[in-house]
């Protein structure tokens, strides 16, 4: 394992410092790295036990516990394989993740991460990402045996929103978070498909107060993982898709307008540097030297999702290129290894984010980003599914 930990330190150097050798790595199609993704992710299901995805493959450990939180969103991405491949394993396997998540939620509806650590209290992020999987399982899959699930956890959601829309109880570390923006949009899912207010008042209310957090400069506020870190583009891309699709189903334009500040600051900053550090500063200024490959894909998911609404060719074609330096990034040619098909955490594979890790979360979004890169280049041929409506 020191012999591929070397191997992808030199090349992720030689990646980054020589543009040209991280042009001409692209060279395979969409569907080859699209079928290395769903294999690494399958594998990562299988050490879950079948019926939950490890956290990651990790150079030097091996296969990393059960995550919960990143399983429940995992969920949306296999039915959208399964309906976009026909392949019905995968929305099987979806159910099964589902099922189980069920059995482990907390009574008061929340979800504490007791695989990977010894938390003691269930956590607002984590309850919102599998609650995704349970809204996605109900509106696709016809599975009415999880609505309890999931209105026990928008219970908890709600319960820990004060007046502002901030979620200020149940928090990682016991601060604010603008990226909780993502679990409002899966407690303002809820509420339209349950025909329930209270859900959706309270998943606007954070959706506005996750706005007032922008400063003149496209930065958001309030908006780390954990005191003392700087802000990170997984982060911003959390605020930036929840808003994003918060103004999809609300067709609120002040949503719109906020994540369009922002994505425009980064269309700016990848065309001039030609990368967007992991680490960002309130004037969007490099605070880290290593990439966050999974900050990559989000981002492009954004600018795709952004191309689709309003036009804007910079958002296409930075959204491309974006994706295309996750893709070079990707083991595709050893399908032995236990990271074939994985996306790594940083770029160098020791950058502070996710250090010698492959997430599955990473490749989760890799592969929702090659999903939209489909939708955006080919509309007409997008499969329908289920949609929320504004209003």
């Amino acid at each position: 394992m020191f012999a591929h930990f070397a191997v992808e330190s030199v090349r992720d150097f030689l990646r980054d410092k020589l543009p040209s050798n991280k042009d001409s790595t692209r060279s395979r199609s969409d569907q080859v790295h699209l079928d290395a993704a769903v294999t690494y992710i399958r594998r990562s299901i299988e050490n879950g036990g079948g019926r939950a995805s490890s956290k990651a493959y990790k150079v030097g450990t091996g296969w990393m516990p059960p995550y919960r939180e990143t399983t429940g969103y995992i969920i949306p991405t296999l039915l959208d394989l399964a309906d976009e491949f026909g392949r019905a394993d995968l929305a099987t396997t979806a159910e099964r993740m589902g099922d189980w998540l069920a059995q482990v939620q907390e009574p008061d509806g929340g979800f504490i991460e007791r695989d990977l650590r010894q938390d003691t209290r269930p956590v607002v992020f984590n309850t919102g990402q599998i609650l995704h999987g349970f809204n996605a399982l109900i509106m696709r899959r016809g599975k009415q045996d999880f609505e309890s699930h999931a209105r026990r956890a928008g219970d908890f959601l709600v319960s820990s929103a004060d007046d502002t829309g901030s979620f200020v109880r149940n928090e990682h570390y016991g601060i604010e978070h603008a990226y909780n923006v993502r679990s409002a949009w899966a407690l303002l899912t809820l509420g339209r498909l349950l025909g329930e207010p209270a859900y959706e008042k309270a998943a606007l209310a954070n959706a506005d107060w996750t706005v007032a957090q922008q400063t003149d400069t496209s930065f958001f506020r309030n908006n780390i993982f954990q005191p003392g870190r700087n802000a990170n583009t997984h982060g911003i891309a959390y605020v930036l898709q929840g808003l994003l699709e918060i103004h999809r189903i609300s067709g609120r334009e002040a949503y719109l307008a906020a994540v369009r500040r922002s994505a425009d600051r980064i269309v700016s900053t990848y065309n001039t540097e030609g990368r967007v550090a992991a680490e960002i500063g309130e004037n969007w200024e490099p605070l880290s030297s290593h990439l966050c490959l999974t900050g990559y894909a989000q981002m492009a998911i954004v600018l795709f999702g952004l191309h689709e609404l309003v036009g804007g060719k910079q958002y296409l074609d930075t959204g491309l290129r974006l994706l295309d330096d996750v893709a070079a990034t990707q083991d595709v040619t050893s399908p032995d290894k236990p990271y074939f098909g994985g996306i790594k955490g940083s770029s160098p594979i020791y950058g502070r984010y996710a250090p010698l890790q492959y997430p599955n979360w990473a490749t989760k979004f890799f592969i929702d980003a090659l999903l939209a890169k489909r939708a955006a280049l080919n509309p007409s041929k997008t499969r329908s599914r289920p949609q929320l409506t504004a209003g």
